[in-house]
């Protein structure tokens, strides 16, 4: 089975960040555990997949999330979930 490399033409992205990976260590580490960084450079940028359900164990199981991080989480799973969809994309940098 080939892999073939598609030029992306455009990436829109939404209002301010929803977290930061290097400064949301906990929430980085249950990503990461979860296997979602694999995609990240050794920077960690990159276009991240998170799927809706690990969000949500995410702000069940991640103690140190600030307020503002958890709305903009919930907030982000609500809107995959009005568009029907399983995953969100995010683009690090």
């Amino acid at each position: 089975m080939s892999v073939r490399a598609y030029r992306i033409d455009k990436i829109e992205i939404e209002r301010g960040e929803t977290f930061n990976l290097w400064h949301d260590g906990e929430l980085m580490d249950f990503l990461d555990s979860e296997g979602c960084l694999a995609s990240l450079n050794c920077d960690s940028c990159g276009i991240l997949e998170v799927s809706v359900e690990q969000l949500e164990r995410a702000l069940e199981e991640v103690d140190n999330l600030d307020e503002e991080t958890k709305k903009a989480i919930k907030e982000d799973i609500d809107w995959a979930k009005r568009k029907k969809g399983e995953y969100i994309l995010y683009n690090c940098f």
